[in-house]
């Protein structure tokens, strides 16, 4: 399954983090209006499944009593605070604007604290880059056709539907997820990769991989693990859905494995909970301390020969092995294109 051409990740599974890092909220003055259209939101859909006929899309906070709001929200909280996106994207600009009102009203000139204020125009004008960001994402067609916004795209279906589908069946052994044509802006590719992460990370915890147990692996690994998203003020959230699975999900049946041309850029803590390393020629000194640091004492004099393996040759090293095995891997059938092209000069006629 190729994301963003045969396929989607629906947004209604990301959670609210993983949203956040797309939006890069800032913390004093978008993240509470952001939470609060969020909650609002919910409300909305969490009504219109209780009464069909409703046809509201936005919440009216201006001016308008708070009993009723706070009685439905207690009702629902578990609901509300589910930590799901699932809710309808395309009203969150309109509903941002809801939210912007004075948190007390005023009945003849006197606070009323049961009551919303009126329209605050300057809580608004804080929000003005979070809602560019919000609508460049939600009316781009490539993060579209990835994640959904629009409803399902044309041609493609819900990952998560295949994944599960992968899961109960049990009629194929392998699930290729390909990311070769997901974009770079807004940090999407790793974001969506720790969103999956993060699927897998609760099916997990749930219980769903015991008696069946997975194998997650990871290609070219050192672009989604040890990954920072920074805001336009450079507070910076990690993606660490990767890295929880590496330290948590071996007894839950979920199983790692990277690969990675560059162990430096895998963070300690996940390369520390790796059993087993298969390694071929490094030559980069970070690379060699990082493979050095994660393996037992007894493999760590073998990581002194590294530097000075063949072609197709690898140590196998790890904590099943009382000693580093030297491994000669044997030529593919399909050999691939990975020889480095020959500059040539062109002599003038």
């Amino acid at each position: 399954m190729t994301l963003g051409i045969d396929s989607f990740f629906p947004y209604q599974n990301l959670s609210i983090s993983d949203l956040f890092f797309l939006l890069r909220p800032t913390g004093q003055s978008q993240r509470p209006i952001l939470l609060e259209a969020i909650r609002s939101l919910k409300m909305i859909r969490i009504g219109k499944e209780k009464n069909p006929g409703l046809s509201i899309n936005t919440k009216k906070k201006s001016d308008e009593s708070k009993a009723k709001y706070f009685s439905f929200y207690q009702t629902n909280i578990k609901e509300i605070e589910d930590n799901s996106c699932n809710f309808d994207i395309n009203f969150l600009i309109d509903q941002i604007k809801e939210e912007c009102v004075y948190p007390t009203g005023y009945t003849d000139r006197q606070p009323d604290v049961k009551k919303w204020g009126g329209y605050d125009a300057k809580t608004y004008d804080y929000q003005t880059s979070l809602i560019g960001r919000i609508s460049d994402l939600i009316n781009t067609e490539v993060f579209n056709k990835l994640l959904g916004f629009q409803g399902a795209p044309k041609g493609c279906s819900s990952i998560v539907e295949g994944i599960n589908k992968f899961i109960t069946q049990n009629e194929e052994q392998v699930l290729r997820i390909s990311f070769e044509n997901i974009p770079s802006s807004f940090s999407v590719k790793e974001i969506t990769a720790n969103a999956l992460a993060s699927f897998l990370l609760n099916l997990a915890r749930q219980g769903k991989f015991r008696t069946e147990p997975l194998i997650l692996f990871v290609d070219e690994a050192h672009q989604f693990l040890n990954k920072n998203i920074k805001d336009e003020f450079f507070e910076s959230q990690t993606l660490d859905a990767f890295d929880l699975i590496a330290k948590e999900c071996r007894k839950y049946g979920l199983f790692l494995c990277l690969s990675t041309q560059m162990p430096r850029d895998i963070p300690a803590g996940t390369l520390s909970q790796m059993g087993t390393f298969l390694v071929h020629r490094l030559i980069n000194e970070l690379d060699k301390k990082a493979i050095e640091s994660a393996a037992s004492t007894a493999n760590r004099s073998a990581i002194s020969f590294l530097p000075i393996l063949g072609e197709g040759e690898a140590l196998l090293v790890g904590v099943d092995f009382p000693m580093p095995l030297l491994l000669k891997m044997s030529e593919p059938e399909r050999k691939p294109v990975s020889t480095t092209p020959k500059l040539r000069a062109k002599l003038p006629k």
